[in-house]
């Protein structure tokens, strides 16, 4: 994780030493909506409920009445994916996620309204929070993970979406944004491997054997207050 985050941020100051005589530094949090689904030949059933909900931030370089600036975003919450599914449940699994993303932004200006088309690549950092079943009568049956093989913790991840602000605090140092976020995330093949118990009622007992690979669609929403730092205006150098 620290070799993608290091290389991240080397990236990111690359791009923060640029030569603009009116160079701005912006930060910005918010929160997060999105609906990860995995997509593999394992697993038919789609939507089990795997609503997430996270916290972000970040921060940009950015330049006044420029139309590409970079930003950093990190954000992190609690999410779930299938591992595998036995008749009308699936053995879910459940993430601590961070993810870190260097996004190129285009902007459009408008009379009363900004438009930040980007997209970018990163990483995404999945801790493993337990297993539990979903589906039908879910709820009555226990689920536990009996070992695990050559299981990642970080996985490769990119980007594309679109931020919206609008009104009078376009162009001001404090405003509000909203915007439409679409994630990829690749889980390697071959990796990944889990046992799992399943006990159900009636003392009816199961192992699964299954992998947690594919490709992950994670189309989100969230809203974010941004904060701009001004500089004096004056040329520099790297």
């Amino acid at each position: 994780m620290r070799k993608y985050l290091l290389r991240i941020v080397s990236i990111f100051c690359v791009l923060l030493f640029t030569i603009d005589s009116s160079a701005q530094l912006e930060v910005s949090s918010g929160f997060e909506v999105s609906y990860p689904q995995l997509i593999n030949s394992n697993n038919t059933k789609m939507n089990f409920g795997q609503i997430t909900f996270g916290v972000r931030a970040g921060v940009a370089y950015k330049p006044h009445d420029t139309q590409f600036f970079p930003i950093l975003n990190a954000s992190f919450g609690r999410t779930r994916l299938p591992l595998k599914q036995f008749g009308t449940n699936v053995a879910v699994l459940n993430f601590n996620y961070l993810n870190v993303m260097l996004n190129e932004n285009y902007v459009i200006t408008m009379p009363r309204s900004e438009v930040y088309i980007y997209g970018g690549v990163g990483f995404s950092y999945l801790m493993n929070k337990g297993v539990q079943v979903a589906g039908r009568y879910g709820e009555t049956m226990k689920a536990s993970i009996d070992s695990t093989k050559n299981v990642n913790n970080v996985f490769p991840a990119m980007n594309i979406g679109f931020e919206y602000n609008y009104g009078e605090s376009a162009g001001k140092d404090l405003y509000l944004t909203m915007g439409i976020n679409f994630q990829y995330i690749l889980l390697l093949k071959e990796r990944n491997t889990y046992y799992v118990s399943v006990a159900a009622p009636g003392n009816n007992y199961h192992t699964y054997q299954s992998n947690l690979t594919g490709n992950v669609i994670s189309p989100g929403f969230y809203i974010a207050i941004h904060y701009v730092f001004r500089k004096k205006k004056h040329s520099f150098y790297l």
